[in-house]
């Protein structure tokens, strides 16, 4: 008696109730809905920026989730990838708002879009191009060649030229880029090839206020004394 007593309160108890899908990802469908039927040229960026917002609501219960539920934001979210297995993220598809903003989308867009698909291709996973993934999580830094240097001076390029458009993302570049350059230690390259990286930047930015900085990392390198890891592998 008393083990079915014990069965009957276990089947009474209320199950769990399912998580909620956060509101921003209906606003952000509605809104993508809205644009696409708007016709004619159209600024992207509201949408996108909708889409952005959702996102850490979504990655914060994405383990959650039924399979069902998953799908259904999958479906609400296009333009935007979303993955909860062996890494859990949620990024935007930049060819997906790249080939909108050709078709539908204002200047800013279209220069905003060609220098985010150079910086965050959709083809390295969450990292940015300059960032060599080893792990689900980590990997090294690209500080050899022009990579950087180029896409710092493209972000520059897109702020002075579109100072009102994508505002968060584009100084959000600026600033990550900077922090590799500054605190970055996990390099790719030896010694000699991330010094003359970084002396790349420094010869094409002589007069910014991070160059004394870095100028200074690369005398460290030379000296034998810096905190870089070389030919680094992360994780």
């Amino acid at each position: 008696m008393a083990i079915a007593a014990s069965n009957s309160l276990a089947f009474a108890r209320p199950t769990k109730p399912a998580v909620e899908i956060p509101p921003e990802v209906a606003s952000y469908a509605s809104a993508l809905n809205d644009l696409q039927k708007s016709g004619g040229k159209q600024p992207i960026e509201p949408v996108f920026e909708a889409g952005m917002q959702a996102g850490p609501s979504i990655q914060a219960i994405l383990p959650e989730l039924s399979d069902s539920q998953f799908q259904q934001v999958q479906h609400q979210m296009q333009g935007f990838v979303i993955a909860r297995y062996a890494t859990t993220f949620v990024r935007p598809s930049v060819g997906y708002f790249k080939n909108l903003s050709r078709k539908i989308g204002t200047k800013a867009d279209r220069a905003f879009f060609d220098i985010y698909e150079r910086t965050e291709p959709d083809t390295n996973g969450v990292f940015p191009a300059y960032i060599h993934q080893q792990t689900d999580e980590s990997g090294c830094t690209r500080f050899d060649g022009k990579m950087l240097t180029d896409l710092y001076r493209g972000w520059l390029t897109f702020r002075t030229t579109y100072p009102d458009d994508y505002a968060p993302e584009a100084q959000g570049e600026i600033d990550s880029i900077e922090t590799e350059l500054l605190s970055g230690i996990c390099s790719c390259e030896n010694a000699q090839k991330t010094a003359a990286g970084l002396q790349t930047f420094v010869t094409a930015f002589p007069d910014l206020p991070i160059t004394p900085k870095i100028k200074t990392r690369i005398t460290q390198i030379k000296a034998g004394k810096s905190s870089f890891r070389f030919n680094c592998h992360a994780g």
